[in-house]
């Protein structure tokens, strides 16, 4: 039953940033809506990252992840429009990766596991920014719609995998792509995007999940108890997709 319900909040995180926005719009304000939102979702992230990927000292990595995510997030709502904030958000962020490991008494254990990791989620927090970057160009919400498609359907996908004991991980993932595509396509005739864009969109950010389900598998981070590091499985997804939707909204 865990394995389900994380599943199934996975999919409804995927259209979080969409949902800010048109939640904004109804009330009036829908740039601070979206900016709302997509901090939520990076606070999640922030919160969750170090328990996933095992960090030794998990609150200074989360000091470095929440400054990062500050600047992107910050660049991107009161900044110049465009993706550059990402650069300077990784750019401060890496720097800060060293001087922690510079901090922490020896012997470092797990040396090469805490650089790597923290440096991976520098990066994926920075991506959270597109979201409120992407929101001010044309035809966001249409991409971001399609993009919370793709990840509930590779959700779908690997949740019916594993109906059937059978079926190891890989069918689940594959499963999840196929029925990512087919979802783009058919909601992209509800919005205004080709339909090979909204399956292209779609499938990028169904491989997230798809990546997610076959990582956990391997290290029984889900058939585990729901914990503080699902926060980081149900928001990485969405740092995935926050790149081709941002990516698909500038080439409108």
């Amino acid at each position: 039953m865990e394995r389900m319900v994380r599943l199934a909040v996975t999919a409804l995180v995927g259209f979080l940033p969409a949902g800010g926005l048109a939640l904004g719009s109804v009330l009036g304000a829908p740039r601070s809506w979206l900016v709302a939102s997509v901090s939520l979702a990076t606070v999640a992230l922030i919160a969750g990252w170090p328990a996933w990927t095992r960090l030794p000292q998990p609150h200074t990595a989360r000091l470095t992840l929440f400054l990062t995510g500050v600047v992107a997030i910050g660049l991107a709502a009161f900044g110049p429009e465009g993706g550059a904030f990402v650069l300077v958000a990784i750019a401060l962020g890496f720097p800060a990766v060293f001087l922690r490991e510079l901090a922490r008494p020896a012997p470092r254990e797990d040396l090469v596991r805490s650089v790597t990791g923290t440096t991976c989620g520098v990066v994926a927090v920075a991506a959270m920014g597109l979201w409120v970057t992407a929101g001010v160009m044309e035809h966001f919400v249409d991409l971001a719609i399609e993009a919370g498609t793709g990840i509930a359907a590779a959700c779908l996908g690997i949740g019916l995998g594993r109906l059937a004991p059978r079926w190891k991980g890989e069918i689940g993932a594959g499963l999840g792509l196929l029925l990512a595509v087919g979802a783009g396509a058919g909601v992209s005739f509800l919005v205004v995007t080709p339909w090979w864009a909204g399956a292209a969109v779609a499938a990028v950010c169904a491989v997230a999940p798809g990546g997610l389900g076959l990582i956990g598998e391997s290290r029984s981070v889900l058939a585990a108890r729901l914990s503080l590091s699902d926060a980081a499985v149900f928001t990485l997804p969405l740092a995935v997709a926050s790149v081709p939707v941002w990516a698909a909204a500038l080439m409108r």
